[in-house]
Parts: C-alpha cells; structure tokens; sequence
C-alpha cells in the first residue's frame, strides 16, 4: 500500500506506533524509507516521546501473540553473527561480549542493534561491572529529576517541560546466580521493585505484593514528563502482560542465535544458558535518592 501511494505521488505516509513501534518499524523497513529501524526502547526514530516495549498493556494495540511482530529479531545472517559475536561456549563468553557492548568494543548484541544510547554514559562503569559479574544487561537508564526536556542527551517531549525516571536495570541472569539475587531482591522493598521470567514461563514480581493490588492491576511507571497545557504524560511504565510479552521475544532471540550455528557445542551451550537463565528487570522507585540510584547497583554482586 505504501509502494502504491508513493507511485501515485504521495510525499508523505503518516503511521501511528501507539508505543508498540515493532509492526511499524518492520513495515518502514520493508517499504525501504529508512535504513534498519532501531531495536525496542531505543528511542532513535521517534523523537518526541521515548518509544518501545514498555508500553500501556491495557491498549487495544498491545497483546496477542508476540511472535506475529517479534519473528526474526536477530538481524544478521550467519556469517555476520560468528563475526561480530563469535561462538561462545561458556558463560564468562557471553559476558565479555555483553562487557564489549556496553564498553563500547562491541556495536551490536543479538537483541540490540545499534550502540549503547548516550545517557548510558551516567552509568557505564556500573554496567561494565555488572556485565563482568555475569550479568548480562539488555536496557538500562539513570534516574533523572526533573531534567528539561530541551535536554539534548535526557530530554524527550516538547519544549519548557520537564522529565523525570526511575533508575532501572534489566538482564539475563545465569540459572545458579537467580537464588541469591532474588534473595536480595526480596529484601530490597518497597524501594526496589523487580520483575523476573524464565523460558519456560515462571513468572514472579515485588509489583502487587505491597499495595495487595489484584495481579494484573500492579503498573510500575519508568518515565513521566510535565509540560504546559497538558496532563503528566508517562509513556513508558512495566506490568505484567508487557514484561511477559517481551519476555517471549528476548528467549525467541536465543533461539534464533543458537540456531546460527549447525548441531554442536556452540548452538547446543547457547540453548542450554537459554532454558537456565531468567530475565529480570529491576526499578528502583526512589528517583530522588541521595545517592543518585545507587540502590539498584548494590543488588548485583
């Protein structure tokens, strides 16, 4: 349809995400009328508000089966895979690649496309040593307070408002390493608020346990801006059925990296760290800490 309308000489096609930008962004693609189109929550083609999985999971346009519009997230062939990637075969493998991304070395990662975002920068040599610890970071942000949102690395939104959000972390976490940090996980609360999900479906959260909110009902906002003449916008925020959903497509990406490779050691040790670890994502609730979200780092030891 767009093709067509390009041919009949339409200068411009307008396409709404509703904070779900996969579909949309796979359609661009293929229409050829930008280059790759940025992974989930990286915020690189949507300019004014921050874009990506963390959505509402009460609108209409987010559900159904993930796979309709998350298939084939890895976007290099195999060649290209082995290349930048290479054949890890054991865990401490895997963490220098994630430690090569967030340092900068590596540009990619099988779930990620393009380089870590500017405003990791804050906290780079947290991620750094948390990838070193065995704990492979997929997303991440600072806490902000109150940034302006002309803000040329954190500003998001129209002009003369301002941004806030919470310190947050998520990453794979080896199967022997989840007891201990669920532990101090548990303990971390109400500060701390946490979401974790293995392949095989197990889901658990500190989200509802506080406030005795029915399950489906606990939200767990990540970023909100103000700004004059409208209401408080909060575009990005995690429940259970967004987590859940992307859940689905960060296991799928192993999946489709392990099967980059033909039967064997390298496809058969990346299945197995796929069916042993958990994903997790950690928010820290206290975006005014003293200690500008140092909370969150102290949990991965």
């Amino acid at each position: 349809t767009i093709e067509r309308l390009r041919g009949a000489g339409c200068a411009a096609v307008h396409l709404t995400t509703l904070n779900l930008e996969t579909t949309v962004s796979r359609v661009v693609e293929r229409a050829g009328l930008v280059r790759a189109a940025a992974p989930a929550g990286s915020g690189a083609w949507v300019d004014d508000f921050p874009n990506g999985r963390w959505g509402d999971a009460r609108s209409p346009a987010f559900g159904g089966d993930s796979s309709a519009y998350g298939a084939l997230m890895v976007r290099f062939d195999a060649d290209q895979a082995r290349r930048v990637w290479g054949e890890p075969r054991s865990l401490d493998d895997i963490s220098a690649l994630f430690s090569g991304y967030v340092s900068g070395r590596v540009q990619s990662l099988p779930w990620c496309d393009e380089p870590l975002l500017p405003e990791s920068q804050r906290i780079v040599a947290e991620l750094q040593r948390v990838n070193g610890l065995g704990f492979w970071t997929l997303a991440s942000q600072p806490r902000l307070d109150g940034v302006a949102s002309a803000d040329a690395t954190h500003g998001w939104g129209p002009r003369g408002g301002y941004v806030y959000q919470k310190a947050f972390v998520e990453s794979f976490v080896p199967g022997a390493a989840f007891p201990p940090l669920l532990s101090r996980l548990q303990s971390a609360g109400p500060r701390i608020t946490y979401y974790a999900a293995n392949r095989q479906g197990d889901f658990m959260t500190s989200a509802f346990s506080a406030g005795a909110l029915p399950e489906n009902a606990a939200v767990t906002a990540l970023t909100w801006g103000v700004f004059p003449g409208r209401a408080v916008e909060q575009p990005t925020q995690i429940d259970k059925m967004n987590f859940l959903a992307w859940r689905a497509e960060a296991f799928q990406t192993w999946r489709e990296w392990a099967a980059m490779f033909p039967p064997g050691d390298v496809a058969d040790f990346l299945q197995r760290t796929a069916d042993e670890c958990w994903l997790v994502s950690v928010v820290d609730n206290d975006y005014k800490s003293a200690d500008d979200g140092a909370a969150i780092w102290r949990l991965f030891v």
